[in-house]
């Protein structure tokens, strides 16, 4: 599979299908890319399959890169606990429900539409919405910074969960995070399969 079939597929969930894209420029963009085709010494379709290329490298990098391996810059079970406590009159009902749920999955992993339904949600995005929220509360009672993308745009989530992907995203709950709802008595110490 090429490069660019893996990352369709990774981006597409499809099973290894080609992907055609189209491009629509105007007239004005066409003229340029012509231009900078010929350039380059290039026909305008080998220029284009260039430029795809490049993007599609460039976005595998994002992808690839493991975002949330923050663990060394993540606080202690103890600080996290410390945190929920001062949280909780902003704790809502969603922030507890995901939280329980996760930590109630086996090795505290899930892909967001599975742990969507443990926590009684319909979308997955509610999993994303509810970990973001709290991530952002975490960083400012931590007074630090939220964790970043490569790209350098805020990874809130991140606070809470490393991501991983293998055809489809999973979240596993940092242990610090894990214990932290021990600590706090928010879940039982009952230990993942």
């Amino acid at each position: 599979m090429t490069k660019v079939q893996r990352l369709a597929h990774k981006m597409l969930q499809c099973q290894e299908e080609s992907v055609r894209f189209a491009v629509t420029l105007l007239p004005s963009d066409n003229l340029r890319l012509e231009k900078l085709a010929q350039l380059m010494g290039y026909t305008k379709s080998a220029f284009c399959s260039e430029l795809i290329a490049a993007a599609l490298d460039d976005m595998e990098e994002v992808i690839d890169t493991p975002d949330a391996h923050i663990d060394q810059f993540l606080p202690s079970a103890e600080e996290y606990a410390d945190a929920l406590i001062a949280l909780e009159a902003n704790l809502t009902a969603g922030h507890r429900a995901m939280l329980v749920a996760h930590y109630q999955l086996p090795n505290r992993t899930a892909t967001t539409p599975e742990l969507a339904k443990a926590a009684g949600y319909e979308h997955y995005g509610a999993v994303n919405l509810q970990y973001a929220r709290l991530g952002y509360l975490l960083a400012k009672n931590f007074n630090r910074s939220l964790p970043t993308h490569t790209d350098g745009s805020p990874f809130p989530t991140a606070l809470l969960v490393e991501w991983s992907f293998d055809d489809v995203w999973y979240c596993t709950l940092h242990p610090q995070v894990a214990e932290a709802l021990e600590i706090v008595g928010l879940v039982g110490w009952q230990k993942s399969a």
